[in-house]
């Protein structure tokens, strides 16, 4: 570490104090030369101006060489940089120019640095999906071929033809669900950094969502019932959130069995705010809990149901952590639906089986304030 404001301070101390000493020594030897010849004063003067030419001039130097010293060491700590290293060439315990100097470089070294760090992160993530998104492609593609294939034929049992046509149309409803998905994830890679999260109500954000999802909903036979205290906030990004709470009630429905509730509970807590999505039906397994958020995976029920390629929970969670919030899924039973397994259902059938089944419940966690 090198301090250049100390040492050229040092500097020009030395060359003040010699020069006083040198005037001093001038004004006394002009005491005694006052009656000497004008020769002997010229001498006298000259000397003392050279003396002093040879004091600033010395002081100079040594400036000018701190100075060269300084840009040099800055010069380094830039290339340092440069080069992605990080070398303290200054003192930081002190405040000066250069220590600060030094400290906002190293910071906006930083802010390159970390923006660079994601921009590589985020051109993984679309390598990734592009590849994931690709893959999985491949099997639709191929079922259409084959089929395709297949029609070429000249004969056909009765119906036949138009199973194998279902089966194709079906393939193509995949490839436009897949590139639906495709759509939204591009869209959130891209929109990611104008996130702006607010802290504001949810209750409209979640009536919003519920609208999205009523009339599907209503075809199932499910209701939609909303409980839980209302007038809570929460710190978000209304679009996106409201997305990724529209993605957890589709899956509440197409999942949940058909004629049964699905409830949509809010509840504040003193640093979060919580949302809950719970439907009836068949429940995740524990070792589906940290898969259901992977790209294109769907879990052991999705078998039962064509709709879908597996984006809404990743989406959901990209979403949610860019909010610093999260999801959480977890599993629910009543305890009717308990004491049907443990004591046997011929003890439980004369009960109301309305109170009695198990689930899945998806929450979502939004930081309260800023």
């Amino acid at each position: 570490m090198y301090d250049s404001q100390g040492k050229i301070r040092k500097i020009v101390c030395i060359t003040a104090g010699i020069w006083l000493i040198s005037l001093l020594i001038f004004v006394l030897l002009c005491g005694k030369l006052i009656e000497k010849p004008p020769l002997v004063w010229i001498s006298a003067c000259t000397g003392y101006g050279i003396w002093n030419l040879c004091i600033f001039g010395c002081g100079y130097w040594a400036v000018r060489r701190t100075i060269n010293r300084t840009m040099n060491g800055i010069n380094a700590c830039i290339q340092h940089l440069i080069d992605g290293q990080k070398k303290q060439f200054f003192g930081m315990e002190e405040e000066s120019s250069l220590g600060k100097f030094q400290n906002q470089i190293w910071k906006l070294y930083e802010i390159i640095n970390g923006a660079k760090e994601r921009e590589e992160k985020m051109r993984r993530e679309m390598s990734g999906l592009i590849a994931d998104l690709v893959h999985q492609i491949n099997t639709p593609l191929t079922n259409i071929q084959m089929y395709c294939g297949f029609l070429e034929r000249d004969t056909f049992a009765p119906g036949e033809r138009e199973k194998i046509c279902r089966i194709i149309d079906s393939q193509v409803e995949k490839l436009g669900w897949f590139g639906d998905g495709f759509t939204k994830a591009i869209r959130l890679e891209e929109d990611v950094m104008q996130m702006r999260p607010t802290e504001q109500p949810i209750l409209e954000m979640v009536l919003a969502a519920i609208d999205q999802i009523a009339w599907k909903a209503e075809q199932n036979g499910q209701e939609i019932c909303l409980e839980g205290a209302q007038d809570i906030c929460g710190v978000y990004d209304r679009r996106w959130t409201e997305k990724a709470l529209f993605n957890l009630l589709d899956n509440a429905v197409k999942y949940g069995e058909k004629g049964r509730k699905i409830i949509v509970s809010m509840e504040e807590y003193p640093m979060v705010v919580r949302i809950d999505v719970k439907n009836y039906g068949v429940p995740l397994t524990r070792a589906e809990y940290g898969k259901v958020y992977q790209r294109f995976y769907r879990g052991n029920n999705a078998a039962l149901v064509k709709e879908g390629v597996g984006l809404g929970l990743y989406l959901t969670r990209k979403i949610l952590n860019q909010e610093n919030g999260y999801v959480k899924a977890e599993v629910w039973r009543t305890e009717a639906w308990r004491a049907e397994i443990t004591e046997g259902a011929a003890e439980t059938q004369g009960g109301d089986t309305s109170l009695k089944g198990q689930g899945s419940v998806f929450s979502i966690f939004l930081p309260k304030s800023q």
